[in-house]
């Protein structure tokens, strides 16, 4: 019976480890006993997802060269049930990433993102991977929060053998390469995605900086000099350019040194690459008028629609071009020792820089003018993961497996000189905007540190006729954000900008000799009604134990519960002190939770086996949305205010999934699922002047059911088709398809906050005010499908396939009832694409390439409104298609 506790053993730490099984079904059959028929034909697993107690999916080293994605967020859409939003942030069976959790190497991943705690997967590049898996049923070794699933995600340890890779790419679209784009001119170091000290705090105002705010309060003289010390020119001039194809560069390599009963492996990766993105496209901002019908907010007024502007007029038009910088870098260091034992030491970097210059032309109602607005803006945002891991197996405790992880984390997000620039339309041409509103300069950074560890214990016994595995493990996770934002503006002084400056261009006009006590003068222009910082920390102690229990050999349980003490703290508070800040704001949650997770399945027929599960798991809110604090958000141009008084989501799942394997990575499966969210936190927007605020409230309830299918095969057409192109390859097809529905509740109340400095006011109102009831969550698509068509060929040294991806319509914005703001609906862009390698012996030596063509079809991006049968475009622009080429050499 030694066999069969193996398997178990291994069937539990598949679901978080990801080794490769076959060895262990192969263990199996040429151990067991002849009689023991029904034993082996249930421990023979064909595939890595049958072995796991829990729903799941994954990506492998194959899944990720057949398609040819280059980042890990591109690379999931293709799993059942999962979609993305704004290409970075997974949302897993509807429910957006607040619900999902990202772990690496079981350790949880901090952010940089400014409005988010889930970390952004398109900073993690493919080439560092080994294996994904994504959990869809909650099992109690994982953390608590668990609405969606977890991303499990694998990076290589030991190589095989000694080797060097070295690969070079590049690639174009129709959109950008080759067009008009516009840049500034920034630093000299710029295309390494670094910055060499430009845009650092001048002298003069990082003297003060951490103790004063910046304006007429401070002496003339001093005021001036730190306007005058502000970067000009390379930073404030706008200038077109003919945009560059892109381009990548990446190195790995390792070695393995062996021993008698030791073997130690080095492993080490480097990326680079760069890439242009060029955006034309149009945004407005719809409401619905006195008389029912919908027109833009922000456009010249037209009496049948109640002041609101008509359709097609009050749209922004807006031109820009992002240059983006990703470098990531990793080494690992590991030991295996007595077969047993591995001990390995990971370090990784990963950044991603994006420089943007942006134009916007607005009819602004409030001015009854035309405007443009010029922008500059610069992001780094950088993870630094550093882990200390351990896998261990001691045959003289009963085969006792004892996994441990230390980590220590860091994300960054620095944002240096964010400007804009505003003009007004004369009679027939742009000139400066001399108000208050002209311009702006700011500066924020974000800075995430999560440090965790944890133990997990797993022991095969037998008890009696039963054979089962006894789980338990200790976690401490800890996590805390720093935020601060400071804007600052040039205002006109006591004489203001000389008539004849005004048609100057931007860096004439904040010229040295014009910032004056008489022309411009810098002043503070943030944190006046609300404060722009917030600090936020959150502890969470973690106990868990379980079973793995085959009941028979037909039915096999999973049983556990995880304990969580939880403490969450964000303080708000102006940066630096304001004389209008009468006391920092203070929240606090603080909650413990048993949730109990339960597995069942029943394998009723050879290869064919039934599998339902039931679980509870909570979702807790983001930093972001407890902080009573002000941000702005570049990507869709909308202030986010956060809510002190949100509380956690409680969810509880059922799931149910039929399996079928008919043969190595073959098969059909059929699932169901169901959860409650008691609690669940949406946005809702509310108008503040001439922009749109996004805040944040509990929901009564919302309730989410859903359906998933997937069909994996292998043909061989050699009989059919006796041709070389058939007989030397293996072909295959992969599709999947999700059907979602869900429903938000408006039957109770929600506690919106008001107030701006001190203390803000709980207000406690109907739902229905703020909640269409029976809408869809935000972020939740109807219907998610996926298809792959490929072949292989059986030396493995060339594969192609045709892969397509269609996202269903969701909600980017909810609609808010009481102030008329209807739903923005986006239609995300369906992508079908074309990707092929194939290694060539050139010269004796072999050479990789790949040639890949993505979004053929052109599909575009467009997000809309809709009321009373009209609709109104509120963010389109096209995306393009792209081709790229590839070459690598290993050695």
């Amino acid at each position: 019976m030694q066999t069969k506790r193996y398997a178990l053993s291994a069937a539990l730490l598949a679901s978080t480890t990801l080794v490769p099984v076959a060895a262990f079904a192969q263990d199996a059959q040429t151990t067991s006993e002849p009689e023991d028929v029904i034993e082996v034909r249930f421990q023979y697993i064909p595939d890595d997802r049958r072995v796991t107690s829990e729903v799941s999916a994954g990506l492998s080293i194959d899944d990720l060269e057949t398609t040819g994605d280059d980042d890990l967020a591109a690379a999931l859409v293709r799993v059942t049930g999962l979609s993305t939003t704004q290409g970075r942030f997974v949302v897993v069976r509807g429910l957006n990433e607040r619900y999902s959790n990202t772990l690496l190497n079981g350790s949880p991943m901090p952010s940089p993102e400014p409005f988010r705690r889930a970390a952004p997967l398109d900073i993690l590049p493919t080439n560092v991977l080994s294996s994904v898996l994504v959990q869809k049923t909650f099992s109690p070794r994982f953390p608590g929060e668990f609405g969606g699933g977890v991303i499990g995600i694998e990076t290589a340890t030991l190589p095989d053998d000694r080797f060097l890779t070295v690969s070079v790419g590049g690639s174009f679209d129709t959109v950008t390469t080759g067009n008009r784009g516009i840049t500034y001119d920034g630093s000299d170091t710029d295309w390494l995605g670094y910055d060499d000290g430009l845009r650092d705090l001048p002298s003069p105002m990082a003297a003060i900086f951490e103790t004063t705010r910046i304006g007429n309060n401070l002496p003339a003289e001093q005021q001036q000099e730190i306007g005058r010390s502000l970067v000009n020119s390379e930073l404030w001039v706008v200038q077109n350019l003919d945009t560059d194809a892109n381009g990548e560069f990446s190195v790995e390599a390792g070695n393995r040194f062996d021993f008698d009963n030791f073997s130690f492996g080095i492993l080490g990766a480097f990326s680079y690459a760069n890439e242009w993105e060029t955006r034309e496209g149009q945004r407005g901002k719809g409401a619905i008028g006195a008389g029912g019908e919908l027109g833009y907010e922000n456009g010249p007024p037209s009496e049948d629609r109640s002041g609101l502007a008509p359709v097609g007029e009050g749209i922004d038009n807006y031109f820009g071009t992002e240059n983006r910088i990703d470098v990531s870098g990793m080494v690992s260091l590991g030991v295996d020792f007595y077969n047993d034992h591995s001990i390995n030491l990971l370090s990784m970097v990963l950044r991603s820089t994006s420089k943007e210059a942006r134009i916007q032309e607005e009819f602004n109602a409030g001015s009854s003018g035309v405007f443009r607005n010029d922008s500059t803006e610069w992001f780094e945002r950088q993870v630094i993961f550093n882990q200390l891991s351990g896998e261990h197996v001691f045959e003289s405790l009963g085969d006792l497996a004892v996994d441990w992880r230390v980590s220590d984390a860091t994300a960054n997000r620095d944002a240096p000189y964010q400007r804009r620039a505003r003009y007004a339309f004369g009679v027939d041409h742009y000139q400066y905007d001399a108000t208050t509103n002209g311009n702006s300069t700011s500066f924020s950074e974000i800075e995430d540190n999560t440090s965790d560890y944890g133990v997990d214990f797993a022991l095969p016994v037998q008890l009696g006729s039963f054979d089962l595995e006894l789980t338990a493990g200790y976690s401490m996770t800890s996590r805390e954000r720093d935020a601060w934002s400071r804007r600052f503006s040039f205002t006109p002084g006591s004489q203001g900008v000389p008539a004849d400056l005004l048609d100057s261009r931007i860096d004439y006009i904040f010229a040295a000799q014009n910032i004056t006590d008489e022309r411009l003068r810098l002043i503070e222009t943030g944190g006046l009604t609300l404060p722009e910082a917030y600090r936020g920390e959150l502890d969470v102690e973690a106990w868990y134990a379980g079973a793995d229990i085959a009941l028979t050999d037909f039915v096999r349980a999973a049983i556990g519960a995880r304990f969580e003490d939880g403490e969450q703290s964000v303080d708000t508070f102006a940066f630096p002190a304001n004389p209008a800040d009468t006391g920092a704001v203070e929240t606090q949650i603080q909650e413990d939770y048993v949730l109990p997770a339960v597995t069942l399945t029943w394998t009723f027929a050879d290869n064919l086996q039934l599998r339902t599960g039931y679980s509870q798991s909570i979702a807790r809110p983001q930093f972001r949305e407890l902080a009573f604090a002000e941000f702005f958000n570049t990507d869709t141009d909308q202030r986010f205010l956060g809510n002190p008084f949100l509380v956690n989501t409680e969810i509880e799942s059922y799931d149910a999934r039929l399996e079928y394997y008919f043969g190595r990575d073959q098969f059909v499966t059929v699932g169901a699922f169901h959860k409650i969210l008691e609690n669940p936190i949406e946005e809702y927007i509310v108008p503040i002047g001439d922009g749109l605020n996004t805040s944040f409230i509990n929901a009564p309830e919302a309730e989410l059911t859903g359906a998933e299918f997937e069909f994996e095969k292998v043909f061989d057409l050699s009989s059919r088709w006796d041709r070389p192109f058939f007989n030397d390859r293996e072909w295959f097809i992969k599709t999947n398809y999700t059907y979602i529905q869900s429903e938000v509740s408006a039957d109770g109340t929600v506690t919106i906050a008001q107030g701006a400095f001190g203390q803000p006011q709980a207000i406690v109102l109907d739902a229905a005010g703020f909640v269409d009831d029976g809408r869809a969550l935000q972020g939740q698509s109807e219907h998610l499908f996926n298809v792959q068509l490929g072949f292989e060929t059986f030396d493995g040294r060339a594969r192609g396939a045709i892969l397509y991806n269609y996202t269903g319509e969701r909600s980017r914005a909810v609609a808010n009832l009481s102030d008329n703001l209807p739903e923005i609906v986006e239609q995300v862009p369906s992508s079908l694409d074309l990707v092929y390698s194939r290694t060539l012996d050139l010269g004796g030596n072999d050479w990789d390439f790949g040639f890949s063509i993505r979004n053929i079809l052109g599909d575009d991006y467009e997000a809309t409104q809709n009321a009373g049968g009209v609709e109104l475009p509120v963010d389109t622009y096209e995306v393009g298609t792209s081709f790229s080429v590839s070459v690598s050499r290993s050695w």
